[in-house]
């Protein structure tokens, strides 16, 4: 059993030699509460036992803000720098990478578009999936379909699910840990941890966060002391041999996110321009910009639904108006009154080539017609 001066003590550790900023705010029953689930420990294993041989081992992160490490510090001080920190002080004679795949206000969707570019290539050994944040209209095929991908590759790749919050304790747990649950994952809950402290007065939210959202120093670093209890408790239990490679139960929502099809916007050529442009957007990335002076961007793509990734602000007063093969689609384009950036056009299509035509309209009363919105890729699902 791994007692809390143990876990305290590692919190120096995880902080990369600064002082346990976690350690004055954590009781020892937020460490219990922090373990959803154990999980089966295989491919942990396989993980560790690669480790103890001193073979090089590929940590990998995808989520949202939180992910990339938003409002830490320094990059160290973030959960996933000091996850890194945890693994490079536990095996130093092993060869430690961290591929951080998080992007800033992105939920699953995208990241099951986009992982096999960004994380998957990169034959990550452990995964930590962080959506519960971002990913609160989803009804979670896309959040079972990047696991699933995750779960397919050849090296019998480790995944652990965790699950921050809101203000408020709100997050997708419930739906993700069903899904989590359905692979016997490893997850681990930052709000069942802090949460009921915070409920009933014993902490205060701006202990651990922010803004409501993305945690301070501390908050990263308790996150971090929850994932390494795990990683300690699972070390602990006895070895098993894995589920053979590619063998995976069957969908518990939906697999279409698991076979995607991604094209960013720098290789992709419209079937018409329609009068959009490509050129930088955000962070330099290239994207397609129309305005509502600008006609359909028409795009062809394969698969069982199409997705849409946009770069538009949230309080964009123009809409767009879609039409997929030829018919125009009910209005998609709002989440509780903010620009979706990420739009799933259409699922359960049949399984062939569909035509979409994107048009820029403007906003109430005219506005919105010099502001251009930006197509940063397009994606098909359910291609097998």
């Amino acid at each position: 059993m791994i007692d809390r001066r143990t876990l305290l003590a590692a919190a120096g550790i995880l902080a990369g030699g600064t002082a346990a900023l976690a350690a004055p705010v954590l009781a020892p029953d937020m460490f219990a509460r922090s373990e959803v689930a154990l999980g089966d420990p295989a491919r942990l294993h396989r993980v560790f036992a690669k480790a103890r041989r001193g073979e090089p081992v590929t940590l990998g992160v995808i989520g949202g803000s939180i992910t990339v490490g938003a409002l830490a510090s320094r990059p160290d001080l973030s959960y996933a720098g000091r996850v890194e920190t945890w693994w490079r002080r536990r095996f130093p004679a092993t060869p430690i990478r961290l591929v951080n795949a998080g992007i800033g206000g992105t939920g699953s969707a995208y990241g099951a578009l986009r992982a096999g570019e960004d994380l998957l290539a990169s034959r990550p050994d452990l995964v930590i999936v962080e959506f519960a944040v971002n990913d609160g209209w989803n009804e979670g095929a896309s959040y079972e379909g990047l696991l699933r991908q995750i779960l397919a590759l050849p090296g019998m790749t480790a995944v652990v699910c965790l699950f921050m919050m809101w203000q408020g304790g709100g997050n997708s747990q419930e739906s993700q840990a069903r899904i989590g649950a359905h692979y016997r994952l490893p997850m681990v809950s930052f709000r069942d941890a802090v949460w009921p402290a915070m409920a009933g007065g014993r902490l205060a939210e701006a202990e651990l966060l922010v803004d409501g959202v993305h945690p301070n120093d501390a908050g990263h670093e308790a996150a971090a002391l929850f994932l390494a209890r795990l990683f300690e408790r699972i070390d602990q239990l006895p070895v098993r041999s894995p589920v053979p490679a590619g063998v995976l139960p069957s969908a518990l929502i939906s697999d279409a996110f698991q076979f995607v099809e991604w094209r960013r916007a720098a290789g992709l050529t419209p079937d018409n321009a329609g009068g959009w442009a490509r050129r930088a957007g955000e962070g330099g990335r290239p994207a397609w910009f129309g305005s509502a002076a600008s006609g359909p961007l028409v795009l062809s793509g394969n698969g069982t639904g199409l997705v849409v990734v946009l770069q538009r602000d949230p309080a964009d007063p123009g809409r767009l108006r879609l039409r997929l093969d030829g018919a125009d689609l009910p209005d998609p384009d709002r989440e509780g009154g903010a620009a979706r950036r990420v739009i799933v056009v259409a699922q359960g299509l049949e399984r062939r080539r569909h035509s979409l035509e994107i048009t820029r309209v403007d906003g109430p009363g005219g506005s919105g017609g010099s502001t251009e919105v930006g197509l940063i890729g397009f994606g098909g699902i359910g291609l097998r």
